[in-house]
């Protein structure tokens, strides 16, 4: 269903004479020095964002798909846990200041699959931390006027709503998007597709594409050109590591004392012996490396040791009246439907 002879979202955007350039999305081989691993490629992102010098550990992604590899930054690593967000926020910064942006341009900030080096809540903040600072970048600059951000999640992971387990989020972020409005018509995937191909000229690529609607509700008449300030994390980036960075670890300001308060992420001592099984069955699941690949771990595998992550280790999955070790999640044999070999 994703290689069609029509061709591709991007190869569509060249057809009408439109620019692309891609960062992270479908590239399927990475290489990087052995000295980057996340705690030097996250001293590195802060050394980056604070001198604005380039990379010391130049990282080389690539996509076997010859029309996408020819748009793609190669500097902006593939999935792999080891890689910070903030780090592929940095890269992505220097190609926008030098270059500006394409007509269409394809990002994938994946720390929030979670799973790496640094816990669940310090990834998810990595991700939303990495997300702001691009937007920011964006409404500061003098593409603004003209830039419609779509910010969808990989999938919902099964993360049920009090409507419907196959939900997920998205952020519509633009001059000419709603502002401060929650949009609740029915959209799909293939009804974003469909409006970013009205956006930029794009001929539908198939039947699907063709009769979706477009997300004409999401935006307005008028445009409010104010830009966006990225918050600083409130969690801690580093919270988890076994081993710190070699800068020291993230400590983040004070916060508003009418926030609510971010919880605990300390392994408790009772808990050690569990959670050391679960870095166990992390470590067999291509989370990073030459195969990283996400989605690889069962799904409700990853989403009990996220859960545990987050609360502490306290507290059982909802449903559920003690936490368990990989082996005793419930489900935790049944296949990914990523998987259908």
């Amino acid at each position: 269903l994703g290689h069609q002879r029509t061709g591709f979202l991007w190869t569509g955007a060249q057809a009408v004479g439109k620019s692309v350039r891609d960062f992270g999305e479908f590239q399927q081989f990475l290489t990087k020095p052995a000295a980057a691993d996340w705690q030097n490629l996250y001293c590195d992102s802060k050394n980056m964002a604070s001198t604005g010098q380039d990379t010391a550990y130049p990282l080389v992604s690539s996509s076997p798909i010859p029309s996408l590899n020819s748009v793609s930054v190669h500097g902006f690593p593939k999935f792999d846990t080891s890689v910070p967000d903030i780090y592929r926020n940095e890269i992505w910064k220097r190609d926008f200041e030098k270059n500006g942006p394409a007509a269409l341009n394809m990002f994938w900030l994946s720390s929030d699959h979670t799973g790496g080096p640094a816990n669940a809540p310090a990834q998810v903040a990595d991700n939303d931390l990495a997300t702001g600072r691009l937007v920011d970048e964006i409404s500061h600059s003098t593409y603004w006027k003209d830039s419609a951000i779509f910010v969808v999640e990989d999938d919902s992971q099964a993360g049920l709503d009090h409507v419907d387990g196959h939900r997920a989020p998205i952020q519509i972020i633009s001059p000419w998007a709603q502002h401060g409005v929650v949009d609740s018509h029915y959209y799909s995937q293939i009804t974003m597709i469909r409006t970013i191909e009205q956006i930029l000229g794009i001929h539908p690529m198939n039947q699907k594409d063709s009769a979706a609607s477009p997300m004409t509700a999401a935006f307005a008449k008028k445009p409010d050109f104010a830009p966006f300030t990225a918050l600083p994390n409130r969690t801690s980036l580093t919270d988890g590591l076994k081993t710190p960075p070699p800068c020291g670890v993230d400590t983040p300001a004070p916060q508003n004392p009418s926030a609510a308060a971010v919880p605990s992420t300390k392994v408790p001592a009772d808990r050690q012996a569990l959670a050391a099984q679960w870095d166990t069955w992390k470590s067999q699941q291509r989370l990073t490396g030459p195969d990283a690949k996400p989605d690889f771990a069962n799904p409700a595998q990853m989403n009990h040791f996220t859960w545990y992550q987050t609360h502490g280790w306290t507290k059982p999955y909802p449903g559920e009246n003690e936490i368990y070790a990989p082996k005793d999640v419930p489900g935790a044999y049944i296949p990914s439907a990523e998987n259908d070999g």
